[in-house]
C-alpha cells in the first residue's frame, strides 16, 4: 500500500503550521460542501456547515493521529454539524437549490435522470440520504461510513441495502420518471 494520502497534511496541522489547513482545504472543501448541499439543500446552510468543519480542523488539528483520514474525519464533523442544526431547526429543505446545484449533463436524459435522483434522494429520510451520498457519490468505503456512524460494518451494508431500494421505489413513484430508463443506484 502506499502513503497515506493525508500524511504531510496531518503532519503539518500537529505542528500548527497553517499550510496543513491550506493542504487540507484544497483536498477536501469543494467535495464537504456538496456533500452539505446535497443533505440541507441549501448553500447558505452548507457554506456555514463547511466553515464550521474546517473551524474545528483548526481547532483540533494539533490533536489528530498521525494515521488519521482527513477526508473521513471532515465529513463525520461536517455530518454531525449538520444532524445538530436539523435538529435544531427541524430539517427543512430548499429543493430549488439542488436544481442550481446539479451539474449541467451534455445530454438531455442524463440531465433528466440527474434530476430525478436528485428529488428522489430529497424525499428519502436523513439516515438514507446520506449513506447513499457518502457511499455512492462520495466514494467512501462501506467500512469507513461505518466507522463514520459508529456502527458495524455489517448493519452498514444492511441500511446501505434498504436505502437503495427506497430510493429506487422513490424513484419508481416519481411523476414523469415513470417512462425513462431506470439506472443502476449509487
Amino acid at each position: 500500500m502506499g502513503p497515506h494520502p493525508d500524511k504531510e497534511a496531518v503532519s503539518l496541522l500537529r505542528r500548527r503550521d497553517p499550510r496543513g489547513f491550506d493542504l487540507a482545504y484544497a483536498a477536501y472543501a469543494s467535495r464537504v460542501r456538496a456533500f452539505l448541499l446535497r443533505l440541507s439543500g441549501r448553500p447558505d446552510v452548507a457554506d456555514d456547515l463547511l466553515q464550521h468543519a474546517f473551524l474545528r480542523l483548526a481547532e483540533r488539528g494539533p490533536e489528530l493521529r498521525a494515521d488519521s483520514d482527513l477526508r473521513s474525519w471532515l465529513f463525520t464533523v461536517a455530518r454531525n454539524a449538520y444532524l445538530d442544526q436539523a435538529r435544531a431547526a427541524g430539517g427543512g429543505r430548499d429543493d430549488r437549490a439542488l436544481e442550481a446545484f446539479a451539474s449541467p449533463a451534455s445530454h438531455v436524459e442524463a440531465r433528466l435522470l440527474l434530476g430525478d435522483v436528485e428529488r428522489a434522494l430529497s424525499c428519502l429520510r436523513i439516515e438514507d440520504r446520506e449513506l447513499l451520498l457518502l457511499v455512492g457519490v462520495e466514494g467512501f468505503d462501506p467500512a469507513q461510513v461505518a466507522g463514520m456512524l459508529g456502527i458495524e460494518p455489517a448493519t452498514l451494508r444492511q441500511r446501505l441495502a434498504r436505502a437503495r431500494a427506497r430510493l429506487l421505489a422513490t424513484l419508481e413513484r416519481l411523476p414523469g420518471a415513470a417512462g425513462r430508463p431506470k439506472k443502476a443506484m449509487p
